[in-house]
């Protein structure tokens, strides 16, 4: 949304119902001078040989003589109209980041910050450890936000993996979904994971952190077990996505994932997710588990049909395993159970 306003000759016109000192104060303090820095009240104080609490005074002052100017001229007042607008379209609250370079761009973010900081209704909400600054169009809007983020922190520390985008609309229903959208964007505390799901800043899905997070958002993402070469390529394919600036080695990946108990290898270096349903050991560990969970007895071909379920390996491996007496007996009939020790 770009505008056609002309921001400088605006303050300009704003500026002319002001002294020259004042004016200087308010130039130096939203750094809209040539310097283009804002500059500290001690800083000021200091170049114009008067205190610190002077020059906020002169600020204070100036600000609601400014704001009382804007109140009263129709022309300003459509300038705030134009900024409310803008909200309304993303739900009434904007990250200032992606607020002001929608609005204007290089020199002109002091001028449009200045302009927005002299709307009456106009709230900016200062960047703390949950938030990063936003600009909303009342201070309700921004109550709305924290208590919105915080019972989507809450629900989120509860479901303890990351959602959906449509399950957040759900549990916000109360909420326009463009004003979920923007607190989405304006907050700190969760994030939008490679996947597109939503989950807290801190989880390894979100912000993954090495080859181990960089390998489980891979598989959760192609919703198959892979070789650990085809994880490392993916993830270097992938590499604007994490945090490493190297690329990831094959090898690395095999030592990280053998170590780790949510990846089970399945087949000669392919690895798969423990949430998938996979089970640890070996193949004949994986027989094991299978007639022990059986009642009854079951034929070579129902044991290899589980088994493949299992692991990514030739039936002929399966029946080999097989032939471990001292584990395995087989009856008349041709089929197996465990063999009582």
């Amino acid at each position: 949304m770009k505008t056609k306003l002309n921001y400088t000759k605006i303050c300009s016109d704003i500026f002319s119902s002001l002294p020259d000192r004042p004016q200087e104060v308010i130039k130096r303090r939203f750094g809209l001078d040539l310097a283009g820095k804002r500059q500290t009240l001690q800083h000021i104080g200091k170049s114009l040989g008067i205190t610190r609490e002077r020059v906020r005074q002169i600020e204070s002052d100036a600000i609601c003589t400014l704001r009382a100017y804007c109140f009263r001229s129709a022309d300003l007042r459509s300038v705030f109209a134009y900024f409310d607008d803008y909200l309304k379209k993303y739900g009434g609250l904007r990250r200032e980041d992606s607020l002001l370079s929608d609005l204007g761009c290089g020199a002109k973010r002091n001028l449009i910050f200045f302009l927005l900081f002299l709307g009456q209704d106009l709230h900016r909400f200062e960047q703390n450890s949950d938030f990063h600054s936003f600009w909303a169009r009342t201070k309700d809007f921004c109550e709305q936000a924290e208590d919105s983020s915080d019972y989507l922190i809450k629900k989120l520390k509860e479901n303890k993996a990351p959602i959906s985008r449509e399950e957040v609309y759900v549990l916000l229903n109360e909420r326009p979904r463009i004003f979920v959208d923007s607190l989405l964007e304006v907050s700190r505390a969760f994030d939008i994971s490679p996947l597109g799901s939503v989950g807290l800043t801190a989880w390894p899905e979100i912000k993954p952190k090495g080859a181990r997070d960089a390998a489980y958002i891979i598989l959760k993402k192609l919703g198959r077990p892979l070789h650990f070469k085809e994880i490392a390529d993916n993830a270097n394919a992938m590499a604007s996505l994490f945090f490493q600036k190297k690329n990831i080695l094959p090898q690395t990946v095999h030592n990280e994932l053998i170590r780790d108990p949510k990846f089970i290898l399945v087949g000669r270096g392919i690895y798969g997710l423990k949430e998938w349903g996979y089970s640890e050991g070996t193949v004949k560990d994986v027989i094991c588990g299978i007639l022990k969970n059986n009642d009854a007895a079951l034929t070579r071909q129902e044991i290899i049909q589980r088994v493949l379920q299992q692991r990514i390996v030739q039936p002929n491996t399966v029946f080999l395993n097989l032939n471990d007496k001292a584990r395995f007996k087989k009856d008349e009939q041709g089929k197996y159970t465990l063999k009582e020790v």
